[in-house]
């Protein structure tokens, strides 16, 4: 069980990082921005070429840097123009964007998966948990960037206007906020927070084209889970269907029928096949019981 919870732990943080940045744009915005994992790919793959030719932490800083300057790019050129669009045409638009940013990806280094190159690392064994230096690389950065974020929020002057804009954007600007300033700084800090959950998440598996879309699923949950618009709610969602996602997969279903007069098979698991099915099961239930999240205001 050691071992499952802190397999949760590394999920939970390299979630949290991409369900920060979507939820941040989500409430300064208001729509949901379905190339937000996007950059997630773009980042994972920018410092590949980089780390070839300088230390992995620098190239991956190096990756982040660029990642968040495409995301204010694409504003710029993109959602700018639609500042007045309906939600539903901005979330198409950004659905158009991620399409362009995956398969310019494809088309630049193929659709074959990478690996970074970190030689052999050797697990360390505490009881019978096993955990590798890059996990804990993983779990260390995650906090770090969350810590960092929450002093942001909570001690600058610019943290303060991003709060205020999101709150209620008309009153912001009417008391002197620059509100496109506003908007620049989260798409970077968004689009940086996915590059870096991208490489925490290649780091620990694999890079490849669709990383990015394959954790969208994940990704929404958590932020709806918490609350979406809530920085600190998608961070709680991410904990939630990443320890979820995990345990899920190590419980004896066939004690938790039992005990309810169901008689099933003598073991019974979730395969590993069905564990994207977790976080969709727990989406619904939110959305059924509580569709404004655990720390999201009823609007």
């Amino acid at each position: 069980m050691l071992q499952v919870l802190v397999d949760g732990l590394i999920r939970s943080a390299e979630l949290s990082l991409l369900a920060v940045g979507l939820t941040m744009v989500y409430g300064v915005l208001r729509f949901a921005n379905f190339a937000h994992v996007e950059f997630a790919t773009v980042g994972a793959y920018l410092a590949l070429p980089l780390a070839a030719l300088m230390p992995l932490p620098i190239a991956a800083v190096l990756a982040i840097v660029g990642a968040g300057l495409i995301g204010v790019l694409a504003d710029r050129v993109v959602f700018a123009r639609l500042r007045t669009a309906s939600p539903i045409l901005l979330m198409i638009a950004s659905f158009a964007l991620g399409i362009i940013l995956r398969e310019c990806v494809r088309a630049i280094w193929g659709p074959s998966p990478f690996f970074y190159e970190l030689g052999v690392l050797a697990p360390w064994r505490v009881f019978d948990l096993r955990i590798t230096p890059t996990q804990v690389a993983v779990i260390a950065a995650a906090a770090v960037a969350i810590l960092g974020f929450h002093l942001l929020l909570s001690r600058t002057r610019l943290g303060i206007a991003m709060r205020a804009t999101a709150d209620n954007a008309a009153l912001a600007q009417a008391s002197a906020v620059n509100s496109e300033r506003v908007i620049a700084t989260v798409w970077f800090i968004g689009s940086a927070f996915a590059a870096l959950g991208g490489v925490l998440v290649g780091l620990n598996t694999q890079v490849k084209p669709d990383m990015g879309f394959g954790l969208i699923v994940e990704v929404f949950a958590a932020a709806i889970l918490g609350g979406i618009g809530n920085p600190y709610g998608a961070l709680l969602g991410a904990l939630v269907i990443g320890f979820a996602e995990n345990i899920g997969l190590a419980i004896d279903w066939s004690s938790v029928f039992g005990a309810f007069g169901i008689q099933t098979d003598p073991f019974l698991y979730i395969p590993t096949g069905y564990k994207a099915a977790i976080p969709f099961v727990l989406l619904i239930l939110t959305l059924l019981v509580r569709p404004q999240g655990i720390l999201g205001a009823r609007r």
